[in-house]
């Protein structure tokens, strides 16, 4: 018997095997960047009430940055220097403080399609 012939079937059966895991894994029910699966399932459960603080400040530090920097790039290509900016999880708007020729202006942004709201 030849290599050749039991080759060919075990590499299609590795390959089919390993996308069946890699796509069980990311396709879960309930999936989130906390790596817990089913955080839903047990919001009510002494753990996740123990560590509620804890999974919030990860969300403050993961997400909040990127948003933030997202805006401000938004308002700096409109023109403006930036100063501030500051979104709070759950708000619709993003409040960003910015300068152009001198004057000082408030800006809303609508989150997330980033689009202006008003300028003061």
């Amino acid at each position: 018997m030849k290599l050749t012939t039991l080759l060919k079937p075990t590499a299609a059966t590795a390959m089919v095997a390993a996308l069946a895991i890699t796509t069980g894994c990311v396709t879960a029910p309930g999936y989130n960047a906390y790596g817990d699966l089913y955080e839903d399932v047990y919001k009510d459960s002494k753990v996740y009430k123990k560590h509620k603080k804890t999974i919030k400040n990860i969300d403050k530090e993961l997400y909040q940055p990127a948003i933030e920097q997202r805006a401000a790039n938004k308002v700096s290509s409109m023109g403006y220097r930036v100063k501030d900016v500051k979104y709070k999880r759950g708000d619709d708007k993003i409040k960003v403080k910015a300068t152009r020729g001198g004057k000082d202006y408030k800006i809303d942004l609508s989150y997330p399609s980033y689009q202006v709201i008003k300028i003061k």
